[in-house]
């Protein structure tokens, strides 16, 4: 993920702010509440930031690397190393939970994190096996992390998009942009069109496009940071205020009920163009931000990729919840709030650290040892 040409400080800040967020949903995620459960505080911080703080920091990430990556030269070196990465933490982990005979942890939960009123909250453990091992061994081609994987594919086509582009002037940039926003986020919005299928990949080359435009044409309407910041800042508040709405409409609106995981992410699941918009002006706010070079930004924000990684890995992100930070101790706690931004900000700075080690004593050595193996053929 971290595949540019130098490191500046704004651009890297906005990779550590996008992964904080990321690190918040899927915390989020994890906090199993009952459906019907009162709208308050801890309810409204827990789940009416969840799934448009995911989707915004993806769409962000993918911001920063198209803004690099088409001035940087392509190489199946970056490509070996960047699967190398998803491999080996993969594996470790993998091999870890076999080896101790460590328990995955889920619950009787919706993909929301919600259980139904009727019923009592469970939380289902059972041993990590050798089907689950052999997952950890491909985690690129079983999709243990579909974000990790749709990344590496769409790397490969980088060289690819980068030569069509250079064909392209302004206008014709800037008309594929809108056709592709159109059909991909707004005709897609309509309930039962047939005209177009999603795909990841679709989404990871249109934010490519958009950075790329940003970056070579500069648009004086993404240059007022006043703008940018407001706007970003009142899309969110309706994102969260849209979230609300739909719990307090549950049991009172049938045809919500029956639909509900589809109408609570409706307007900010990665297809839909209110996250694009947002994600552009949030983008447009760090890339002008001016901050002086900072080293420890830098180097954290080197590590967000294996944050990702770590974190969000299919066996360990139970695990990490539920029985290292024991969410569900505080759920009704006052102190909610403070636990989350705790347990966010110390699963950041942990993850990073493991992967910084993971990068000096595993990466670099086997990169060293296939350099010097490719010169002496």
């Amino acid at each position: 993920m971290n595949i540019k040409l130098d490191r500046k400080s704004n651009f890297e800040l906005l990779r550590i702010f996008a992964m904080f967020i990321i690190i918040w949903n899927h915390l989020c995620n994890s906090i199993y509440l009952e459906l019907n459960h009162a709208i308050d505080f801890n309810l409204v911080i827990s789940k009416a930031f969840y799934v448009w703080t995911g989707n915004l920091g993806n769409y962000l990430f993918i911001f920063v690397s198209g803004y690099f990556v088409s001035n940087s030269r392509f190489s199946w070196r970056k490509v070996f190393k960047l699967w190398f990465q998803i491999f080996t933490i993969s594996v470790v982990i993998g091999i870890v939970f076999y080896i101790f005979k460590l328990s995955i942890i889920t619950g009787n939960v919706n993909s929301l994190g919600f259980y139904n009123a009727d019923t009592d909250l469970i939380i289902l453990k059972r041993v990590f096996s050798t089907k689950d091992l052999f997952q950890s061994l491909l985690p690129t081609l079983l999709g243990n992390n579909w974000f990790a994987s749709a990344y590496l594919l769409f790397y490969m086509f980088t060289p690819f998009l980068n030569e069509f582009l250079r064909i392209l002037d302004q206008n014709s940039h800037k008309k594929l942009i809108l056709l592709m926003g159109i059909v991909g986020t707004v005709l897609y919005m309509i309930p039962g069109q047939g005209i177009f299928e999603s795909n990841n990949l679709f989404y990871f080359i249109l934010a490519y496009f958009i950075a790329n435009y940003i970056k070579i044409y500069d648009p004086k309407i993404l240059k007022n940071q006043k703008v940018n910041l407001l706007l970003s800042l009142v899309l969110s508040i309706i994102f969260i205020l849209w979230i609300i709405l739909i719990i307090w409409l549950n049991d009172k609106l049938s045809f919500i009920n029956r639909e509900f995981i589809r109408f609570f992410s409706y307007p900010f699941a990665l297809t839909r163009f209110p996250i694009l918009i947002c994600s552009i002006f949030v983008f447009c706010f760090f890339k002008n931000l001016q901050i002086k070079n900072n080293k420890l930004i830098n180097l954290f924000a080197s590590s967000t990729f294996g944050v990702y990684l770590i974190h969000e890995n299919p066996f360990l992100k139970g695990v990490l919840w539920h029985e290292i930070f024991s969410i569900d101790k505080f759920i009704e706690s006052k102190y909610l709030i403070f636990y989350m931004l705790f347990t966010v900000v110390s699963t950041f700075i942990c993850c990073s650290i493991i992967d910084l080690f993971r990068s000096h004593f595993i990466e670099k050595p086997i990169l060293r040892l296939i350099n010097k193996k490719k010169e002496n053929i």
